[in-house]
Order: C-alpha cells, then structure tokens, then sequence
C-alpha cells in the first residue's frame, strides 16, 4: 500500500501569481531525457509583472521531481499558451495588453531563449491595424498549413499567417469568419483541412474555412453554455464538448440527432475544459471551476475499445468496463481553467489552477495496464 500510494505521488509548482493555462511542449531538444515532462505555464496578474515559467517534471518510483528550468518576463497578462507543435522553442500567447493605456488583446509569437539570463525574442505579433480581436477563447496551430494560426475570440474565427520562418515580424489576417455571440472555444479538425469546430451558448457548430460556411450544427448540445470542444484525435467526425451543466457530450458531427455518450458525476461545476490523449483515446481528461480534475474512461466510443465486444447493455456489459470516471484529482484548491497531456508521454497530464498551482499527474497504474494488457 506504501509504495501504490507514493506512486500516485502528484508532481506541484506553485507560480505564485494567477494563472488561467498550461500547456505541454513538443518535441525534445537533442539529448534531452525522453523520461522528462515539460510544460508552460503562463500568469495573468493585474498590475504586476507577469511570466512564463518552463516547468520540467521527471518522475520516480518514489516521488516527483519538479523544476522551473526558466521563467520569462512576459509584458502582458497571458490568457492563452500555445506551443509550437513543430519547434519546442516557438510559442503563441495571447493575453491582454494596456500598452496603449486602454486594455486590448495581443497575440505574439515568441522565440525562447536558452540559459539562465535567457528572454523572450518576440517573432511575429498581430498588426492592431488589420484586425482587432475581442476577448481570445482559444489560440490554434493549422495542422495542415505550417505558419498558419486560427484565433477564436468571444464572436469570430480569425486565419493569421506568418507564424512560421521568414513571417517578416507579423501575424497578417487571411480570413474572418463570425460564428455568432458568446463563442466560448475553438478545435480545429486533425482530420480534415480547413474545418473547425466552435461551442458558444448552448450550440456546437462546424465550420468550413474555405467556403465560410457552417458545415454541421447541433442546437441545445448541453442544458446550459457549452464550454470547450475537442476533437478525437483518432476517430474523423468524432468530437468532445463541455458544458455549464457538468457533463461531458461525445458526438459524430455527421449525426447530431442524437449524442453518443454523456459522462457525468465528477464535476459539480462548470466543467471548462476537456481534452482526450492522444494515443489512447478511450482516456479523456477534463478540468472544472469546482477545482476538480477528473480522469474519465469512454471505451465505448473509442477507436479501440477495451474488454470483449458488449453485449448490449448500457454499461457495456461483457467484459469491457463500464463507461465513467476513472478517478478524481483533488489537489487544487481554486477554480481549474486548463489542462493537458504530456507531450513525451501517454499517462502523464498536468492542471493549472487560478492561484497559479500546477499539478502533474499520472494514470493509475490499474488502468494503464488495462488498456495495455
């Protein structure tokens, strides 16, 4: 029992200033310990000087061992953090600036340094002329075109290009698409090109850049607002939503009259964010303002599902486990906005709370060796 419990041993870093995300870094640098978890972590605090910390964790049998490698002096409250998926040393961040004395959003893409005295060389940001942006929801690399970014903000879909080399120091709008008012947040389809999918209100709507047209809607996809959308990284069509009501909804865009599975009973708020892994993606992830992290299991939509084929009944029945929360993460102590896996590792995820706690978890060895097995 002693050593099942310092297993589960949560890695903390506690940023000592508000923080709204977390973000896994991609990639490795040459030499670097595959067995090592990198993250970002970026503050908002008001009037004061805000940061982004590089959070590195390597865990043992025993315990974790939790480092800030560097931290970054970062001018503007950071809302958002979006590592490159291609260079671990590029990140976009959005936030608020009050340069101008008035606060607006900036989106900039840094490079960041090595060593101790190291900074953040600013690559690319937006031109305020060409496009100014309400409040950013989510901050999106194109999977398909490298140097291409797809901003949401609280009412519009923005193309940015210039986010790769030789990008001349700024991020040009391609395309401005409205999706109507509240827009909450943004998935942009592994699957398919120039297709990306937003929540706002109540609704979840997919949308084709290329024509600017809505491609699949679904009205009422939870009780109240819908909070955050992901997509399946494994199963095209299949996407994830949260909501104000504490559920998590699975849907097939290509048939929303009906939804493939709800998960309920680990939050008791909203939930604000869901994410699943990426190489088994019967796990999902999700965080919420109740302060809880929540591990959850969703066999029976995924791409490879665990046990024996069901026999039909609503757990599944069979051999395969049941649908439901795996287990729940209680470390934090204030509202949850954001969370990720790592990007070295399929068991590893990490959560950020508003007073700026990081925690790095792990999947439970039971289950792990579950989907393994």
């Amino acid at each position: 029992m002693a050593a099942a419990a310092a297993q589960a041993r949560a890695g903390v870093w506690q940023c000592r200033q508000p923080s709204r995300c977390v973000a896994a870094v991609h990639g490795a640098e040459p030499g670097a310990d595959s067995g090592r978890h990198r993250f970002l972590v970026g503050t908002c605090a008001l009037q004061q000087k805000n940061e982004i910390h590089l959070v590195e964790v390597e865990f043992t049998e025993e315990s974790a061992e939790v480092s800030c490698r560097q931290s970054f002096p970062h001018e503007d409250e950071v809302w958002l953090i979006s590592p490159s998926p291609t260079d671990p040393r590029h990140v976009l961040t959005c936030g608020l600036s009050s340069a101008s004395g008035k606060s607006s959003a900036a989106l900039r893409l840094f490079s960041m340094g090595d060593g101790p005295e190291a900074s953040l060389q600013e690559l690319a940001s937006l031109a305020d002329e060409e496009t100014s942006l309400g409040t950013v929801k989510s901050a999106l690399w194109d999977p398909h075109q490298e140097g291409n970014v797809v901003v949401a903000d609280a009412e519009a879909l923005h193309v940015f290009q210039g986010a790769g080399n030789g990008s001349g120091g700024r991020l040009t709008r391609h395309l401005t698409l409205q999706v109507g008012q509240r827009c909450n947040g943004a998935c942009l389809d592994p699957h398919h090109r120039q297709q990306v999918s937003t929540v706002d209100d109540g609704h979840l709507k997919t949308w084709d850049l290329r024509t600017s047209r809505m491609a699949f809607r679904k009205d009422n996809a939870h009780l109240f607002a819908a909070k955050d959308v992901d997509y399946n990284p494994n199963v095209p069509y299949q996407v994830l939503t949260t909501g104000e009501d504490s559920a998590l909804r699975f849907w097939d865009l290509r048939q929303l009259s009906t939804c493939m599975r709800s998960l309920t009973g680990g939050h008791h708020h909203w939930v604000s964010r869901a994410r699943f892994n990426g190489h088994h993606d019967q796990l999902v992830l999700s965080c919420g303002t109740d302060s809880m992290v929540c591990l959850w299991r969703a066999g029976s939509v995924a791409s490879a599902p665990l046990g024996s084929e069901p026999t039909g009944t609503e757990d599944g029945g069979g051999n395969r486990p049941p649908d439901g929360l795996v287990k729940r993460y209680e470390e934090h102590e204030d509202s949850c906005y954001s969370c990720c896996w790592s990007a070295s590792d399929a068991w590893v995820f990490a959560s950020i709370s508003f007073d700026g706690k990081l925690v790095v978890n792990r999947v439970p060895g039971e289950e792990k060796y579950r989907i393994l097995l």
